[in-house]
């Protein structure tokens, strides 16, 4: 079985935990495992957590296969990722750029500290890595990959 090892559910305490794991979009370190997350459970993260709070879903790397076995990706791993400035789901990286271009760009809120989504999500990425203007991050730091999704069909 695939494990989210090194992470801890906030709520519950399970440690190196299955199955899908959501990460707080505002909250620094905050996760929780499916089962506290389907009971909606606050968990503790010095009073700052919110269930209102965006968060990620992000599979282990054999669940995503598991998950997505027969489709064809131009990534190792397909996600799914969600705004953290408003907290709607369901974006690849490139439409989440365009989203909060489109959506966030003159908006007060993306210079509100947030948590990268795509980081978090990434084998290997930064799962807490904070940033003060979301819409930079995503075009400086994720353009080789956003670039590379326009050229799959």
């Amino acid at each position: 079985m695939s494990r989210h090892t090194g992470v801890s559910c906030d709520a519950c305490s399970k440690g190196s935990f299955v199955g899908k794991r959501y990460k707080c979009l505002i909250c620094y370190d905050f996760d929780l495992c499916a089962d506290c997350y389907d009971n909606n459970a606050e968990g503790s993260s010095n009073g700052r957590h919110d269930s209102s709070h965006p968060m990620q879903c992000i599979l282990t790397k054999v669940d995503g296969e598991l998950h997505y076995t027969g489709e064809s990706h131009a990534t190792q791993h397909p996600q799914s990722f969600t705004c953290p400035l408003c907290g709607k789901l369901g974006f690849s990286e490139s439409q989440l750029h365009t989203h909060v271009n489109k959506q966030h760009s003159l908006s007060q809120g993306i210079h509100q500290e947030v948590i990268c989504p795509v980081c978090a999500a990434q084998q290997g990425g930064d799962p807490n890595h904070l940033t003060d203007n979301f819409l930079a991050h995503l075009s400086m730091d994720h353009r080789a990959l956003r670039d590379l999704d326009w050229m799959v069909c």
